[in-house]
């Protein structure tokens, strides 16, 4: 993170607005902000980790923030900090608080506002996410970033856990447990290896032999299944011949009947016809014109209407007018004259208020001589209950040191609670294991109503047949495809005539022209077979769906089975421990009536103590009672003497204002007398003060009104002329209209256009009537040539229909057969090779699952985060002894006990280790130093940052002039390494040596003010 501005206002010490702008500072490299004690340098970091994280290191939640951030002197504070991260993006959190106008202690905190610099503008973010913008969290941002005051040690001496733990988010050492997920990948692989051997189990029954013997019974069927297919296919061609006949007639005798009904239609189509021309014509030459006359003679009579309105409303404004000017002018001279009596209203309200204070301050002095009673009284009641409290914690005292312990009790108590869970778990799975049973046993009834051939190559069977019907609806689909083509082929053919061009080739030429028969029957014949052979496929899908279904509830049951088993035999060898683990004398072994009777016993000694512990309670609110009455009245005392002195003060102030009255004769006057002269001084300012507010309102309103409807009269009249000038030049070009198109009247015109005809629709019923007229007249006569001398048996028809039903159903049990050998044949090929395969898986799974075993064991309990984070901590420790013996001249090293603790090296000793916790005050700062420029380091070396930004805010008193220079030599040098060091500190030695520093001076009246020291 690295600063760009800070703009504070309201805050702490701070009243006016301060603007730091950082651009020089982080130039320099090292800079300083110095002061005197109290001036505000703390508070600069303290707004920083304010508006950036919402926290506050002074004050915590419970001390209302807000209120105690804001400068006493203001009513308004802001923090708004601009900064980019260790992405180099340009970030800014605003924050703002507002003082209640009304209650000085009500202080508002406003929602923070974070924005981001993207194309030359501040974009407001929807989410405050700044622990995911900056990469730290506020306690980790505190030890790498901005230290404050206070806390220059806390790293150093965090306790080994909690250090532990500051590593791991700082560089996100989660990412090494990966005890979950060698766990999760334990589970997985061993439930893998567990059903590749169910698999491998069901498939125990697929040999080569029995391979072998099916596909001999395949060849048998399929050569039976092919002399009944030849024998169908003659039969059927006659009989789609008869077919096509049949269906030829009958539709010859539907386009009959359609024929005639449209020839009725067609006087009224042609009438409809006429009517749509002439409408079309009219609507073309008139609609236009006449729409524009309508339009124009509307215009001239709306605003004939507003002529005669606006005329009469000039001359009412011009009289009210007239009158308001006049009044005014009579007006304007009393409102001169209204600041004397205000001024004397102001002293009036003075007088009444000293009245009030005279007022209250007696009331104060009665409640002062009462409130000393209520103090006496409350004392004595304190020390009576008090006396009682001791009495009874006696008492109480012997009681608890008799009874028996309640957590031997809760420990016997568990033990029994777990005996009977552990019973009833076994009772529970066996119960379960029964169940499972009987569904195992429905199950198996539900497959062999499946009528398999063989359970275990189910799927096999489906194949096959899945395969044949494939290849069928292939084949029937190629026979109907070269069907389409020849029928397509000799429509063309029908269509060619000498002379004119081919559609398909374009030549004039028909030298040799196809001549093909009528295959309407064949056509029909496949898609009816097509139709049988795809209702077969939905039908086997259903078949399916049902066996996967059994298949699968069945696996699922065993592996119910198998689980529940193993854990009946889990639960009774955990009972059987459980009893091994019973070590109590004070009742014999599970024996539970005992233990209840001891249980009642402990409860009544409870009941007892608990009752007293009621009392006792009691009485202790009661001193708390008249403890807090004493308090209470004490300070209302206190507030009261305050509230006189205050009053004292409030009059001498006010009879000082009072310069234009007799103040003395005002305040023997009652204060009704001297309400009812405020009023009747109020009233007069009101009344002056609002009648010359109303005219001059009205005047102002007025004048710019009359102008305006003065000019539209005028502009009304001009547009009128226009209009009527428009009426005319219609009227004559509607007369040549009517005389070009021999009509005599405006009215034979508006009739036709009044039918509002929809021409489209109109012409397209139209067109539709004619084509379907041409089309049904072509269709009988084409009919009636093709089956001109033809005639059609019915009896003939009827014998082929049953001689084909009858071979259909024998080719079909033929195909069956040999379609479910196929499949058996397919299925016992698959599952065998698929046998081989789920060898050579288990195989290898099993040797997976050893070696993630092995994984498993090293990554439990997060003992490679840990060993990791270790790694880290050394690293950081070593990174640190470069500074720190330089520091310390080599005399001192700091190093990791066993336990992950800092512990330092004295070479001045033999090089003997103590605790960290012996170093003086300027050798703890020697060392956290280093250790935060350490972390700092590797926190910019995670973070890929160009630069980083390093805050210290103390340490720099408890240093000899010697160990000043090496620590400033060392700050220094950091800036050739991308550093950015800040300091705050009071040694003014150290400011003389800055190259650029910030002051901060503190002002009576402004507060304090930052000042630039180049």
């Amino acid at each position: 993170m690295i600063p760009i501005k800070l703009t504070i206002e309201g805050i702490y010490s701070y009243q006016e607005k301060q603007v730091i702008d950082f651009t020089s500072l982080i130039e320099a490299g090292l800079f300083g902000i110095f002061g005197r004690v109290g001036s505000g340098k703390s508070s600069i970091l303290e707004a920083i980790s304010f508006g950036l994280y919402g926290e506050s290191e002074r004050l915590n939640a419970r001390d209302n923030r807000a209120y105690n951030m804001m400068n006493l002197k203001s009513s308004r504070s802001l923090i708004d900090f601009e900064f980019y991260n260790f992405k180099d993006e340009k970030y800014r959190i605003y924050r703002e608080f507002k003082r209640n106008s009304k209650r000085f202690e009500d202080v508002k905190r406003g929602e923070a506002i974070l924005y981001q610099w993207k194309d030359e503008e501040w974009v407001p973010l929807p989410d405050l996410d700044i622990e995911g913008i900056v990469g730290l969290s506020y306690e980790n941002f505190k030890r790498t970033i901005i230290i404050p005051q206070g806390q220059f040690k806390e790293f150093l001496e965090l306790g080994g856990a909690d250090r532990t733990r500051m590593m791991q988010q700082i560089f996100r050492l989660d990412r090494f447990d990966l005890a979950n997920k060698t766990k999760s990948l334990l589970s997985s692989t061993r439930e893998r290896l567990n059903l590749i051997e169910g698999e491998l189990n069901s498939f125990s029954q697929v040999t080569a032999e029995e391979i072998g013997s099916k596909k001999e019974l395949h060849l048998q069927e399929s050569k039976k299944a092919t002399e009944l297919t030849v024998v169908y296919k003659q039969e059927q061609e006659s009989y789609l011949k008869l077919k096509g006949l049949k269906e030829d007639f009958d539709v010859l005798a539907q386009k009959k009947s359609e024929f005639v009904q449209l020839e009725k239609r067609l006087p009224e189509i042609l009438e409809q016809k006429k009517e749509l021309v002439q409408y079309e014509l009219f609507d073309k030459v008139f609609s236009a014109l006449l729409v524009e006359q309508k339009n124009t003679n509307t215009k001239v009579v709306t605003k004939e209407t507003r002529l005669e309105d606006a005329t009469k409303e000039v001359i009412v404004l011009e009289g009210q007018f007239n009158k308001v000017a006049q009044e005014l002018k009579g007006v304007e001279e009393q409102y001169a004259g209204l600041e004397n009596v205000k001024a004397e209203l102001y002293e009036l309200n003075l007088i009444k208020e000293i009245q009030q204070a005279d007022r209250v301050k007696q009331v104060l002095l009665e409640r002062f001589q009462k409130g000393k009673s209520y103090v006496i009284e409350a004392e004595k009641s304190l020390e009576v209950s008090r006396e009682k409290v001791k009495g009874l914690e006696v008492t109480l005292n012997q009681l608890k040191e008799k009874r028996i312990d309640t957590t031997i009790l809760m420990a016997i108590d568990a033990w029994f609670n777990q005996h009977t869970l552990i019973s009833t778990s076994i009772e529970g799975v066996q119960q379960t294991m029964q169940t499972l049973n009987e569904d195992i046993q429905a199950v198996d009834k539900d497959i062999q109503r499946l009528k398999l051939r063989d359970v275990n190559q189910w799927e096999q069977e489906i194949e096959q047949y899945r395969n044949q019907f494939e290849q069928e609806v292939g084949r029937i689909e190629g026979e109907l495809r070269n069907h389409r083509v020849a029928q397509q082929l000799a429509q063309y053919a029908s269509e060619l005539h000498p002379g004119q061009p081919c559609p398909l080739c374009g030549s004039a030429h028909h030298p040799h022209i196809l001549q093909g028969g009528d295959v309407s029957v064949a056509i029909q014949q496949s898609e009816k077979h097509l139709a049988e052979v795809k209702d077969k496929q939905q039908r086997l899908v259903k078949y399916e769906r049902k066996a996967t279904g059994l298949f699968d509830r069945k696996k699922m049951l065993l592996s119910q089975w198998t689980d529940s088993q193993q854990k009946e035999l889990a639960y009774k060898q955990q009972l059987e421990i459980h009893q091994e683990n019973f070590e109590w004398t004070l009742i014999v072994q599970a024996n539970e009536e005992q233990f209840l009777l001891l249980k009642q016993q402990v409860e009544k000694d409870n009941q007892q103590i608990e009752l007293l512990e009621k009392q006792y309670n009691s009485f202790l609110n009661e001193v708390e009672h008249y403890r807090g009455q004493v308090d209470k009245f004490s300070k209302e005392l206190n507030l009261i003497e305050v509230e006189g002195v205050g009053l004292d003060g409030e009059i001498k102030s006010k009879r000082a204002q009072v310069v234009r009255l007799q103040i003395e004769a005002y305040l023997r006057m009652e204060t009704p007398l001297i309400d009812q002269e405020v009023v009747r001084r109020e009233e007069r300012v009101a009344y002056i003060e609002q009648q010359y507010k109303d005219l001059t309102s009205q005047y102002q309103m007025l004048s710019p009104k009359l102008a305006s409807v003065q000019t539209e009269v005028k502009n009304i009249q001009q547009e009128l002329a226009e209009l009527k000038e428009i009426v005319r030049q219609l009227e004559v070009k509607l007369g040549e209209l009517l005389l070009a198109n021999g009509l005599e009247s405006i009215e034979e015109v508006v009739t036709v256009l009044n039918r509002q005809l929809n021409v489209l629709d109109s012409r397209e019923q139209i067109q539709a009537f004619e084509v379907q007229f041409e089309v049904v007249k072509n269709s009988v006569y084409t009919l009636e040539e093709k089956l001109k001398g033809l005639s059609f048996d019915q009896e003939l028809f009827a014998k082929q229909q049953d001689k084909i039903v009858l071979l259909e159903q024998q080719v079909k049990e033929a195909t069956e057969v040999v379609a479910k050998l196929a499949g058996d044949i397919e299925r016992l090929d698959r599952d065998f090779a698929k046998k081989q395969e789920l060898q050579k898986q288990f195989e290898a799974f099993d040797k997976r699952l050893k070696n993630i075993s092995v994984l498993k064991n090293m990554f439990d309990s997060a003992g490679f985060v840990n060993y990791v984070s270790s790694i880290y901590l050394r690293n950081l420790c070593d990174m640190a002894n470069q500074r720190f013996h330089r520091l310390t001249n080599n005399q001192l090293s700091l190093q990791l006990n066993e336990n992950n603790d800092f512990e330092i090296i004295d070479y001045l000793n033999e090089g003997k280790s103590r605790s960290v916790k012996t170093l003086s005050g300027g050798q703890s700062f020697q060392v956290s130093l280093s250790l935060a420029l350490a972390l700092a380091e590797s926190v910019q070396s995670l973070s890929k940052s160009n630069k980083n930004f390093f805050f210290i805010d103390e340490g720099f008193g408890t240093q000899d002039t010697e160990s000043v220079n090496i620590v400033f030599e060392t700050l220094s040098n950091l800036h050739k390494e991308n550093r950015i060091v800040g300091i705050i500190s009071h040694v003014d030695e150290l400011q003389e040596r800055m190259p650029i520093s910030l002051s901060i001076v503190k002002d009576e009246e402004k507060g304090s003010i930052i000042e630039t020291n180049n």
